[in-house]
């Protein structure tokens, strides 16, 4: 039986048999894929701690007829800081989610595979900002991303005030032509600065002051927003996720009285 050797991330992994574990495998060379790893739930398993999700790993996988199998593994990263709570596990399972439905059975997208596995590390240290950077890196790779340089109806260069998403035009509207159309989504400037920021990759650049959480969880609502709309189908982890990003906005909140109140 041949089989070969593959950097992967385990985006999903569920009991299959008595003893087995079915595996989706985004891999670096060929894409995602399913693998049965046999025995990976018997207690001195070597692919117990491999087989869960979101580690990263060097697999050796043997090529089967329906389904390949997982020989051997060595653990690259298994992102420990993602199950120290219950917020990181949704974000990880929600991006993990995002990549299986955004990706084709066995095409290698090396871009993807680099922003996933950068995105673990980033929920795994705490980042705030790791999923909103995903989703928009995602959208722009994609080809998918909105103009954001200018009214996508009249052109007009520097909208002033709050913009509008318009799906119909896939952009974002100044507030006149929002009325015009009856659209009306507004979108604080903050939050485009975010999105653009963001798209463009740039490390450099954070999110500042007492409504960050808010802030970021406004423009994941756009991105989702963007990406459901692109597969025509919403995500099973979506609820879940805003939820932990409420539990952030929450804590700005408490944040910000503490520091107004009197001591």
């Amino acid at each position: 039986m041949p089989s070969y050797v593959t950097d992967a991330i385990v985006t999903a992994s569920r009991r299959y048999g008595e003893a087995d574990k079915l595996l989706v495998l985004f891999t670096l060379e060929k894409g995602r894929l399913s693998a049965i790893a046999k025995s990976a739930r018997k207690p001195k398993s070597s692919l117990r701690g491999a087989s869960e999700s979101f580690v990263r790993a060097k697999f050796e996988l043997a090529v089967g007829r329906t389904l390949d199998i997982v020989r051997q593994v060595e653990i690259l990263d298994p992102h420990l800081g993602i199950r120290e709570s219950w917020r990181r596990l949704q974000f990880a399972g929600h991006v993990a989610e995002i990549v299986n439905k955004m990706s084709e059975e066995r095409m290698p997208d090396e871009f993807q595979y680099n922003l996933l596995s950068d995105t673990l590390v980033g929920i795994s240290n705490g980042r705030d900002d790791a999923v909103v950077r995903f989703k928009a890196s995602l959208l722009d790779h994609m080809g998918v991303f909105p103009d954001l340089s200018a009214c996508a109806k009249c052109g007009t260069e520097r909208v002033t005030g709050d913009v509008h998403l318009a799906m119909t035009s896939h952009g974002f509207l100044c507030s006149e032509c929002a009325k015009d159309s009856q659209v009306w989504h507004p979108i604080p400037m903050k939050v485009l600065h975010i999105l653009h920021s963001f798209r463009n990759g740039d490390e450099t650049d954070r999110v500042e002051g007492d409504d960050v959480a808010e802030a970021l969880g406004q423009a994941d609502d756009v991105l989702t927003t963007l990406l459901q709309a692109f597969l025509q189908q919403g995500f099973k982890t979506s609820g879940a996720a805003k939820h932990a990003r409420k539990l952030d906005q929450d804590r700005d909140n408490n944040n910000v009285r503490n520091k107004t109140e009197p001591q």
